[in-house]
Formats: C-alpha cells, sequence, structure tokens
C-alpha cells in the first residue's frame, strides 16, 4: 500500500476495526476493503452501493458469470491482485476449469455460445472504448442476449476498471493462495458490503453510477472540484490540469495503472501536502477512466437499439 494511512485506516476507530477483521478472518484484512472504508462518504460508500448491486443483484448473469467478467477486466488491466480475487470467487460457482480457461485465451476456451458473445463485446469495451460500434452490440443482441444483460455486463466491467486502477496505483498486497481461498467463500456469500445487503429488483445502474460520480467529481472534499474534474478528463487523454505532476499521475491511471510507480504517488502527495488530497485526487483519475468507458457503451447501446 503506497499511502500509509490508507494501509492503517481512518482514524483511530478504523484502525481497531482492521486489526479486529483481521484477528477474526485469521487473515489480513485485504486492501480491497480497506480502500473502501478508508474516506468512505468520498468513496467507499457510493461506490460499494453500485458494486453490491451489479454483483448480486437481480441479473441475467450468474454471480459466477459476473465475477468471471470481473477478473477478465483484471486481466484486460493487468491487475494480479483482482484476477486472484475474482477468479477464486468465479471458480466457487463455475467450473474451476472453465475459469481458467476463459482467463487463459476465453476465444480458445469450451464456453456457452452467450458467455463467448458477451465477453468478445467486453474485451472491446475494456480496452479500447473508441473502437466500440453499434454493430459490437447489435452482435450481442441478436445472439438472445438483453439489453439489459449486456447493460449489468457493462457496469461489471465500469466497476472493475475503476477498482483495478485503484489496485494497481495503490499497489495492493497480494495474500498467499490459502488467504483467497479463504476469502472468496465469504465474498461469494457476503458481497461487497459489510453485513447481509438485499437487493430488491433489478439494479439502476444509470441511477447509482450518477450518485458515484456526482459524488467523487461534483461533492464535497478537501481539494478543488475543478481540479477532480480535470483530473477525470486528463485520465482520458484530456487536457492539461496545468500542473505536470497531475498529468503524469492521471495519464499512467488512465492507461496503463499496473506501470503506476512509488515515485508517482509520492510526487501527488507532496503537491498536494495531504494523504487524503492525495487519495481524492487518484480516486477522481479512476473514476474519469471507468467512466468514459461507461459513457461509451451506453452510447453505443443506445445507437444500436436505435437501428433496430
Amino acid at each position: 500500500m503506497r499511502l500509509r494511512h490508507l494501509e492503517k485506516g481512518d482514524g483511530f476507530f478504523h484502525a481497531l476495526l482492521f486489526r479486529f477483521i483481521s484477528m477474526v478472518s485469521g487473515m489480513r484484512l485485504p486492501d480491497a476493503a480497506r480502500i473502501v472504508m478508508y474516506h468512505e462518504d468520498f468513496y467507499g460508500k457510493p461506490m460499494a452501493a453500485w458494486t453490491q448491486a451489479a454483483m448480486r443483484g437481480e441479473s441475467g448473469w450468474s454471480v459466477g458469470e459476473r465475477e468471471l467478467f470481473a477478473a477478465m477486466t483484471a486481466k484486460w488491466n493487468s491487475c494480479t491482485f483482482c484476477i486472484r480475487a475474482h477468479s477464486a470467487i468465479a471458480s466457487l460457482v463455475l467450473d474451476k476449469t472453465l475459469v481458467e480457461a476463459a482467463l487463459e485465451d476465453f476465444r480458445q476456451a469450451k464456453l456457452p455460445p452467450r458467455l463467448q458473445t458477451i465477453l468478445v463485446f467486453l474485451e472491446i469495451f475494456a480496452k479500447t472504448p473508441d473502437e466500440l460500434t453499434a454493430e459490437h452490440a447489435l452482435a450481442v443482441l441478436h445472439s438472445g442476449i438483453t439489453r439489459q444483460e449486456l447493460e449489468d455486463a457493462m457496469a461489471v466491467v465500469t466497476l472493475f476498471s475503476i477498482t483495478v486502477r485503484l489496485a494497481d496505483t495503490f499497489n495492493f498486497a497480494i495474500p498467499g493462495d490459502s488467504d483467497f481461498s479463504r476469502a472468496a467463500p465469504r465474498m461469494l456469500s457476503q458481497g461487497y458490503v459489510f453485513g447481509k445487503s438485499k437487493i430488491n429488483g433489478h439494479p439502476d445502474h444509470r441511477a447509482l453510477a450518477e450518485v458515484l460520480c456526482k459524488r467523487v467529481l461534483e461533492g464535497p472534499g478537501i481539494t478543488d472540484i475543478v481540479l477532480r474534474q480535470a483530473i477525470a478528463k486528463r485520465a482520458t487523454g484530456g487536457p492539461s490540469t496545468g500542473e505536470a505532476t497531475y498529468d503524469d499521475l492521471a495519464l499512467q491511471i488512465g492507461h496503463a495503472a499496473y506501470k503506476v510507480t512509488d515515485e508517482q504517488v509520492k510526487k501527488v502527495v507532496e503537491k498536494t501536502g495531504n494523504e487524503k488530497a492525495a487519495f481524492e485526487l487518484i480516486v477522481a483519475a479512476a473514476v474519469g477512466a471507468g467512466f468514459y468507458h461507461w459513457h461509451k457503451g451506453l452510447g453505443i447501446m443506445e445507437e444500436a437499439t436505435g437501428a433496430e
């Protein structure tokens, strides 16, 4: 973990809570949990709400398939932590050899046709969204996958496009195989919020997405809203923020977060003078990059359904 406060928790209570959870579970509290509990009103709560709905709410995709989408998103973004975490959960529901084969090369794997079809679309959506066309969406819809199922799948990839960028930027610690195996059943049953959370009906992805985006890019924080928005745009190749330190990290997060260095994060902390401020700007970059994919995908889907 590249930020000391993120590692230890947001205040004395969270520091005690981290230690307690680690003691009860018999393993170090994973960094994926630490990040949503740090400065949680800014990022953790709205992110967890949408993630829980997308991953455990009503959908035409099984929980195992959605966890596979998360693992594939991690692979397409070279995020080791998330590949191992989500493939472990997916393997509890789907055949483990199917999960391994999909991660190795989903085009050569013997997958159900609809799973193969959606992964072709999702790979472009995750890696090169500017190359998506209405024809790609129509190919999915004409295969029997519904519009809602397409949106569900895009929601998963969008969420984990954000998560993997943060995992790599903050340099999440990689647990051992036994810890991933121990954590997977809990994640399968509990999901992405602490305690039981029942979701009634189908998630409203667009409303949940708007809450997250507005909170991070327009809501109160210790950093300037205009700067957060500029960094979010810079992460997608937009104009300079006017500060090379911010530009450098934002572009790296947007295009290849797995290449982020300690020095890049350190410079942003020094520039802001505060770890929490650096956290806000890093999250803004990751959210900006993730939502670029989301809006591209929605636009293509609307174009495709309007052409039918």
